[in-house]
């Protein structure tokens, strides 16, 4: 199991309601945890799970934005979690 604190940030900061998180149904699909919430400057999720799920989902996180032409940062803290 993996933790992962994810954060995304605009290059452009007006654009911050844009950005595309994980979808709850996704989250549920694929049985993980998770908490998010917008910061002032930020999206922010912290997901829980098995490993492969996890990397799943940063990947998914990042590929939708760029799907989107979303020009964004993303920083990623992984935590071997129990």
């Amino acid at each position: 199991m993996i933790k992962a604190e994810v954060s995304f940030y605009p290059m452009d900061s007006t654009e911050l309601d844009n950005i595309a998180g994980l979808t709850t149904r996704f989250l549920e699909e694929h049985a993980l945890d998770y908490d998010s919430y917008f910061g002032s400057t930020s999206l922010n999720t912290t997901i829980y799970g098995e490993s492969d799920e996890v990397w799943h989902a940063l990947r998914q996180l990042f590929q939708e934005n760029q799907r989107q032409d979303r020009e964004v940062i993303m920083v990623a803290t992984l935590i071997n979690w129990g």
